[in-house]
Parts: structure tokens; C-alpha cells; sequence
């Protein structure tokens, strides 16, 4: 597993040598390469819709601290997105190596130091909006060495249902930093409603929790009988007076070598 240092992504494109091997091979532009993000079966269906404008993704894996299962599954998951691509496009796209990410302190000031605190100014919270936001900073120092596209797989509809980091308010303010960094989010599935469709992109059925790591969070924003608590003014207002502003702050001062996560993110609370 070759993990990739967020610190040090500011500054210096950490790859693995076998990847660096297939660049050089097929004379890659590094400015060609789009980042794929890496997880279960939407993002999976992201990265093979997303060939069908770009030639080269590289699927990194970002870690949450909150996230279990088998770490093998990515290479299982790796192999059959890159056996459906090639089944697509023959040999004219390629699906660079897997690589991987993890910054805990990072995910722990924007979701877990300031619970409580943010529950008292917004009267809302879940850590997921955070968590996707984290998602996005991971990678974005290292977009802008590469292609500046990061592919993700968020869906507006989810089989008539729908999850609040990916409603459209959310993903508006995910694609807004991104933006900030000239680093551009693709949603190629955003507007996919049914999950027969994600099964057609793929090419073999994926049942929802499977070949997937599972999060200790799942459900939280629902009641009990599955039914997502959702007021939109409040969430309105934990995105543009936290999420947002203290993500961009976050990008920012890591530029600058300051990477104080739990300062900074006190100057927002």
C-alpha cells in the first residue's frame, strides 16, 4: 500500500515507483491525470464514467479513522474497474495504480474536536457534511500537481431516498472549494437516480455495503425509522458559516506551512 503524505503533497508529488514507471512508459503528461476518488460502488461507477472525457485516472483512497473492513477489497474493486474499462475503451484509457490517504487530525478538528460547540452556534450536526469536505481538501494539494480534476461519486437521488452530504446545497459547496484551488469536481453520476443504472455502468451487480468498508457513523442523521432529519435553513448555515470557510482557511494555511488544524478551526466555532 503506498500512502501519500498530505503535508508533504503541498509541496512534492509523492507517487509510487511503479506508478512513475507507467507515466514515464507511455510518456504521460502529468497534467492529464485526473484523481479518482476511490471508495465503493458510486465512486467506482464515477471513475469508469469519467473516462469518457478524461484518458488517465489515478484512484486514491482517502481514510477516515471512522471507516472498517477489509483493506483488500480496493485491489478486488481495483481489478474489476479496470477490467470493465478496458472492456470499454480497449487500451486508450488508463487506471493508474491504487494509492492512499490519511490525515486524522485533520478529520478529527473539522468533525470530532468541536461537537459540541458547533451543535450550540448551528442547532445542527453530522459528521458526514464534514467528512466529504475532509474528502475534498485531502486531495486537492495533489490535484493541483496533476490534472486539477478530482472525480467523485456523490448522487443527488439514491433510489428515491437521498443522503444529506449529497444533497445539492452540499455538493455546490464541495465543488465551491475545489473551485477556490482551480481544481475542478466531476460528478459524473450526480443526476443517476436508480441504482440498476450504476449496475449497468459497472457491469455486474454491486450490492449496496458490500466490496466496500462500512462507516461507524452510518445512519446518523436518520430517525428511527430511517427517515433523514433534515432542516434546511440550519444546514443553509453550517455550510456557509463553517464548512465552507474554515475548508478554503484549512487549504490556505497549509500553503503557508501551518498545519494547526485545531486552531484554526477554533476561529470558526
Amino acid at each position: 500500500m503506498y500512502y501519500i503524505d498530505f503535508k508533504t503533497s503541498f509541496n512534492k508529488l509523492e507517487l509510487s515507483e511503479e506508478t512513475f514507471k507507467i507515466i514515464e512508459e507511455f510518456g504521460i503528461n502529468l497534467k492529464d491525470i485526473a484523481i479518482g476518488e476511490f471508495s465503493g460502488k458510486d465512486s467506482a461507477a464515477a471513475i469508469i464514467e469519467a473516462f469518457k472525457e478524461v484518458d488517465v485516472i489515478l484512484p486514491v483512497v482517502a481514510f477516515t479513522g471512522t471507516d472498517y473492513g477489509d483493506k483488500n477489497i480496493f485491489y478486488k474493486n481495483w481489478e474489476l474497474i479496470n477490467k470493465r474499462v478496458k472492456n470499454l475503451y480497449n487500451d486508450d484509457k488508463i487506471l493508474l495504480p491504487l494509492h492512499y490517504m490519511f490525515e486524522p487530525k485533520l478529520w478529527n478538528a473539522l468533525n470530532g474536536r468541536f461537537v459540541s460547540l458547533i451543535i450550540k452556534k448551528f442547532g445542527f450536526y453530522t459528521p458526514c457534511i464534514g467528512c466529504h469536505a475532509y474528502l475534498r481538501i485531502l486531495r486537492i494539494p495533489l490535484s493541483k500537481q496533476l490534472g486539477r480534476i478530482i472525480i467523485g461519486g456523490e448522487r443527488v437521488y439514491h433510489n428515491g431516498d437521498f443522503k444529506i452530504d449529497q444533497i445539492e446545497m452540499v455538493l455546490k459547496v464541495y465543488e465551491k472549494i475545489c473551485k477556490d484551488f482551480n481544481v475542478e469536481l466531476k460528478l459524473p453520476i450526480k443526476y443517476v437516480k436508480e441504482n440498476k443504472k450504476i449496475k449497468e455502468i459497472i457491469g455486474e451487480d454491486w450490492k449496496q455495503g458490500k466490496r466496500q468498508f462500512s462507516c461507524v457513523f452510518s445512519g446518523n442523521y436518520r430517525d428511527k425509522e430511517g427517515k433523514v432529519i433534515f432542516e434546511e435553513e440550519k444546514v443553509r448555515k453550517f455550510l456557509d458559516e463553517f464548512i465552507y470557510p474554515v475548508s478554503v482557511e484549512i487549504i490556505k494555511r497549509c500553503y503557508k506551512g501551518d498545519f494547526r488544524y485545531i486552531e484554526i478551526v477554533k476561529e470558526f466555532i
